[in-house]
């Protein structure tokens, strides 16, 4: 074993600087294949073809008897298991490590290269995933994936087959490459999430409703389940921005777009429609289930006055038109109208209720 590995991999968690492992102790073979495997993960902007890249390119690469990828939760800031080779997925779904837990943890939290040549002398070794798998670990390399300063993920190499200056510089190169690419994927979710979002409320926006509505109303008509729509306006909207101003108006709009938004579970979902209407996707909802929560909608919108962050008590209230696939339309414009027909006749009947067509 190289003199510069052994210096570093004693019978404790100890890190390598990762200026200490050059490239040039790679062959070029091996320089070849990370530089393949490099292009093939970075070039893979789908946030759901990129793990299916990962693990199949890096399998091929990695002399180990197995590996997993840990990513950083946002929410949480813990590592959670995003790819573990020869493990059951659902073993180890609900699997978490805080930061600084176990080996993994301690690569993440001082972003550097850890090796463990004998796990049974590690204070830090977490052995909760071999006792839950049933899997026996003897040694590991954990190396983070950074980016910009920022700890993505963790690269964790169980059981190495060697532990040298070649192994350690083709994982850093490996966890540099990840690092881009689970970023760039990131990145490109973001943008497609901005491209069908609305901006003010958060709700979806135009071109996401008439693109996934048609695909929702293929899915229900094969199956033949029902789809039902509600179209949403907002009674004498005017009057407050009239009295309150633009920005106020906006402000609630968007505390009108979040009572909806914490009524509807996936596949439902709202829209932000245009102005001050809105329409509420229900797939796999019948009349009398789209007419409930359309009930349930209308009591949270006008249950608590707004704007109060803002030193207001504004009461509103919204008109609801009900449309239901196949009972009153088969197609989406038809829906849509007719769901947009039934508020309309709320608005001229008295407002401030829920009608199906």
């Amino acid at each position: 074993m190289n003199s510069a590995m052994d210096a570093n991999t004693d019978t404790t968690c100890n890190g390598i600087d990762p200026e200490s492992i050059d490239l040039a102790s790679l062959s070029r073979e091996q320089l070849c294949a990370c530089v393949e495997v490099g292009k093939a993960i970075t070039a893979e902007l789908d946030p759901g073809k990129l793990i299916p890249t990962i693990m199949d390119r890096v399998s091929r690469l990695l002399p180990s008897e197995t590996w997993s990828l840990f990513l950083i939760e946002e929410e949480t800031q813990c590592l959670r298991f995003e790819i573990s080779v020869d493990i059951d997925p659902v073993t180890v779904k609900d699997f978490r490590l805080t930061p600084g837990q176990g080996v993994a943890g301690q690569a993440a939290l001082q972003q550097r290269l850890i090796v463990v040549e004998d796990v049974t002398q590690c204070d830090c070794f977490f052995d909760q995933v071999d006792r839950v798998t049933g899997c026996r670990t003897v040694s590991l390399i954990c190396v983070p994936l950074l980016y910009a300063g920022r700890t993505l993920g963790v690269l964790e190499v169980v059981n190495p087959k060697r532990i040298d200056n070649a192994i350690g510089a083709m994982l850093n190169l490996l966890a540099d490459y990840l690092a881009i690419a689970i970023e760039n994927t990131r990145r490109y979710r973001l943008m497609e999430e901005h491209a069908v979002r609305d901006n003010l409320t958060g709700l979806f926006n135009q071109r996401y409703l008439y693109a996934h509505l048609r695909r929702h109303l293929a899915d229900c008509r094969l199956a033949q389940s029902p789809l039902s729509l509600v179209f949403m306006d907002m009674d004498d909207f005017k009057h407050l921005v009239d009295r309150l101003g633009h920005l106020n108006g906006s402000r609630a709009l968007a505390e009108v777009a979040h009572r909806i938004q914490r009524q509807l579970i996936p596949p439902a979902f709202g829209v932000a429609y245009g102005g001050d209407e809105f329409v509420i996707v229900l797939p796999e909802c019948d009349r009398h289930q789209a007419v409930g929560l359309a009930t349930q909608i209308h009591g949270v919108i006008k249950d608590e006055p707004y704007l109060h962050a803002w030193g207001h008590s504004e009461p509103l209230t919204a008109s609801f038109g009900v449309a239901t696939f196949p009972d009153d339309a088969d197609t989406v414009t038809e829906l849509l109208a007719l769901a947009d027909k039934a508020m309309f006749e709320v608005k001229t009947t008295g407002k401030d209720r829920v009608r199906p067509i």
